[in-house]
């Protein structure tokens, strides 16, 4: 099982689940969530139950929800050593430790055809690391309006089978999945709808896990790859410029800077006042735009500022 096929899983819902099943004193089956999630009598029609069933599977494969052989739906250990009820946060920063497990599914661009391309989160590493390739200073990105024509052109194989977003039944949940996880937004400008690769969210969720002080930026840089793997840095992401002909196709890395999507996020996290950023002579450092002229060498987290 996949985490965009099946295109009706419902990341919201998930955390409705989590918490119900955490907080019950009961067991409940797949049938009988169903069933509460979707209670008789509000929608009739045949596919009604779809949306619960695929989340269920969804949050299965990702290993955030457990059965067992006589199928009774748990929430796993992992999500039960949270403790509680989980705030939006906490799911948040839960779910994309679920959905980027590189310890489960290992690095998705190398691995073969068939159910081992898409099992447990790799269908969703694959779109999000291509995604968060992309300008986030260009235009926001839709099926219509960029995906299908900025695969063509960068991937090896005219067959979309091999792409990152292989048709538009699963850019649908890649956008609805990039949004709740934090590494993508919608375009803010009315007359240009789309997504755009921006993690802003994502990145800030992981700071409070990062050491107070002030470190060198390829130090911070390599702590947030690490732990967001699909970003610039990670092995979800070299593993994909490894794999496209023409190497890494953001324009912020063509240009000796911080990739687009990354650095944009942090220029927005200095506005907000959650990060300081400093430049000291002698020391190595990156710019964090194309348009900026001046490089910054050494980050300071600040604890507190604008979430």
């Amino acid at each position: 099982m996949a985490v965009l096929n099946p295109p009706r899983s419902l990341p919201a819902l998930g955390r409705s689940i989590v918490n119900f099943l955490a907080g019950s004193r009961r067991a409940w089956t797949e049938e009988e969530l169903i069933e509460a999630f979707r209670p008789p009598g509000l929608n009739e029609a045949v596919s009604s139950a779809e949306g619960v069933s695929d989340t269920l599977s969804t949050f299965r494969a990702i290993g955030m929800l457990c059965s067992d052989t006589a199928g009774v739906i748990t929430v796993s250990d992992t999500v039960a050593a949270t403790g509680g009820t989980l705030s939006p946060a906490a799911f948040r920063r839960t779910l994309q430790k679920h959905a980027l497990d590189l310890d489960r599914d290992g690095d998705p661009w190398q691995t073969g055809p068939g159910e081992s391309l898409t099992g447990g989160a790799r269908d969703l590493l694959r779109a999000m690391s291509w995604f968060l390739a992309q300008d986030a200073l260009g235009r926001p990105l839709s099926w219509t309006g960029g995906i299908q024509d900025l695969q063509h052109a960068q991937f090896p194989d005219p067959d979309n089978d091999t792409w990152a977003i292989t048709n538009d039944t699963r850019w649908g949940p890649s956008a609805r999945w990039g949004q709740v996880l934090g590494l993508a937004a919608p375009s803010l400008i009315q007359a240009k709808s789309g997504f755009v690769p921006l993690p802003v969210v994502a990145i800030n969720d992981v700071l409070d896990e990062l050491p107070s002080g002030t470190m060198p930026i390829g130090d911070f840089l390599g702590q947030l790859a690490a732990k967001l793997p699909v970003l610039h840095g990670g092995l979800v992401r070299a593993s994909l410029v490894a794999y496209l002909p023409g190497g890494d196709p953001d324009p912020g890395i063509a240009q000796d800077c911080a990739d687009s999507s990354v650095g944009q996020a942090l220029r927005i996290l200095q506005d907000r006042g959650r990060l300081v950023f400093d430049t000291l002579p002698d020391a190595d450092g990156i710019r964090l735009s194309r348009f900026d002229s001046q490089r910054r060498t050494h980050v300071t987290l600040v604890r507190g500022g604008m979430r």
